[in-house]
């Protein structure tokens, strides 16, 4: 009898372990936690790339986003946390020559919020984007959303080539 008590108490207590096991889910963290805006390169309407040494850097800070790029074509920056406009300095250096461009990207944040297992990440969405026409063109907002998905937010439109 109290064999039965036993084996039908190890029953349940294995059953109960078992719920209790498969109620609690791993933690799933997204792995690409990192909302960077995607750039990429046109001249002429088609993809281009620069045949010169690319640095862009957060105007006002010493941040420097991208360091002596050769041969960009695309790239991702990340915005900031609190500001509406994020001003980003491009700065192409040749061998005799040096010339910046500013794009002014006016946004708005979004705290987003998965799980208390995860830190909280901020999302983007770009309201409008300009630059000062030094050695860019135009700029093209294409999609406005800055999230997860790693998709083109804007074009940047180089002067034709002479």
């Amino acid at each position: 009898m109290a064999g039965r008590k036993l084996t039908a108490l190890c029953s349940r207590l294995t059953a109960l372990c078992s719920l209790l096991m498969l109620s609690c889910d791993s933690i799933d963290c997204t792995l690409y936690n990192s909302v960077d805006m995607f750039c990429n390169l046109y001249q002429d309407g088609k993809p281009a790339s620069l045949a010169d040494t690319l640095t862009i850097t957060a105007a006002g800070t010493d941040s420097v986003l991208l360091n002596r790029k050769v041969g960009a074509y695309k790239f991702q920056l990340p915005l900031s946390y609190h500001g509406d406009t994020d001003s980003i300095v491009l700065t192409v250096r040749g061998k005799d020559y040096e010339v910046a461009d500013t794009i002014f990207v006016t946004k708005t944040n979004m705290v987003h919020f998965e799980s208390p297992d995860c830190p909280a990440t901020m999302f983007h969405k770009i309201t409008s984007v300009s630059c000062t026409h030094e050695f860019i063109q135009a700029v093209v907002l294409v999609s406005e959303d800055i999230n997860y998905a790693r998709t083109e937010n804007i074009q940047i439109h180089l002067h034709p080539a002479p």
